[in-house]
């Protein structure tokens, strides 16, 4: 019974971790420097209509750092400035 646990549910629980668990941690590391990042640019581009330049800062910033595609990246990004605006409202 033990060379069963060892030879077969050990490594399933280590595949179970692997393929959900790390990617899952990755993403709110990832979310976390995003928005880190959106910070930054409203701090630095402070002036309306700097859009594009924010947007250039934090995709240069995060992409420098991380592996994400651009449209990924542009998800996550839309997802930190709307949960910045509902900070702001609020």
């Amino acid at each position: 019974m033990v060379d069963v646990i060892c030879k077969i549910i050990i490594p399933a629980l280590c595949a179970v971790l692997t393929w959900y668990i790390v990617p899952y941690l990755k993403d709110k590391k990832i979310y976390a420097a995003v928005k880190i990042a959106v910070q930054a640019a409203e701090q630095i581009f402070n002036e309306t209509g700097m859009g594009k330049e924010k947007f250039a800062y934090v995709k240069g910033w995060v992409m420098n750092k991380f592996k994400i595609t651009e449209d990924d990246l542009k998800k996550v990004i839309e997802s930190a400035v709307y949960e910045l605006n509902q900070a702001k409202k609020e």
